[in-house]
């Protein structure tokens, strides 16, 4: 039992966790999260480690001395906002699994949970038609306003001649106009549909999502804040966080 004890004891002694989370992670959401093992003992080998993390558990047969070794677990995060990694527990029964040797840490690194997407359909009044201020980027469509006018080159329509220019031309011409789909939205939380907050906040990242993959530049009101429309992942990802914290102290 002694002997035992002592191997149960250095096996788990400067065990290391690093835990990486992905960027996106959704309420009630299944989130699949990366836990790393890092032996710090420059000879020995740890052997049978579970690690515990966010209420699931990931198992480790060996890691050798100086040594890492890296797993994942399926976790679902409940509630919205900034939510602190919490209690990781580190067990093991060797060496005969007579005791369980475990060892704490508490981490207080902090990660966003988004709002849960809900499926929404949002009025013409959401859209941005109206705001000629804001730079977004304009693609090539049929749908919208006319970018430019420029000479008929034999593939496009005949819907597209601009006839009363190109009677004072030689040359037939024609309009080239923005794609519908990119023109910009601002989404206002306080006028998303919902039975309540939550369920407005849950509309508003379904419609973050769907806006920016159609390739629509998409903003936010929140309060007095407000953001202006753009495409990016980095820009996407601040609207979910600002949906995320919304209305939380």
């Amino acid at each position: 039992m002694a002997v035992s004890g002592i191997f149960g004891w250095l096996n788990i002694r400067r065990i290391g966790i690093i835990i990486e989370l992905p960027d996106e992670i959704y309420d009630g959401t299944d989130t699949m999260a990366s836990v790393r093992l890092v032996n710090r003992k420059s000879v020995m080998a740890s052997f049978l480690i579970r690690v515990k993390v966010l209420g699931a558990e990931v198992g480790f047969t060996m890691v050798k001395g100086g040594g890492k070794e890296t797993g994942s677990v399926i976790t679902k995060v409940l509630g919205r906002g900034f939510r602190p990694l919490g209690e990781i527990r580190v067990e093991s029964g060797f060496p005969i699994n007579f005791f369980v040797r475990n060892k704490k840490y508490e981490i207080s690194e902090r990660f966003v949970v988004f709002p849960k997407p809900s499926s929404c359909a949002v009025s013409a009044g959401f859209d941005g038609k109206g705001m000629r201020d804001e730079t977004v980027a304009r693609l090539k469509g049929s749908d919208g306003d006319v970018l430019r006018i420029r000479d008929y080159t034999g593939t496009e329509p005949l819907k597209l001649v601009h006839w009363r220019i190109s009677a004072r031309h030689e040359q037939l011409k024609v309009k080239e106009l923005a794609a519908g789909a990119s023109q910009p939205v601002i989404l206002d939380i306080d006028q998303l549909p919902g039975a309540n907050l939550e369920g407005a906040l849950c509309c508003g990242a379904y419609l973050v999502n769907i806006f920016v993959r159609r390739n629509r530049p998409v903003g936010l009101k929140a309060g007095p804040l407000l953001i202006r429309p753009d495409l990016s992942r980095t820009h996407r990802i601040r609207l979910l966080t600002e949906l995320a914290v919304y209305g939380k102290s």
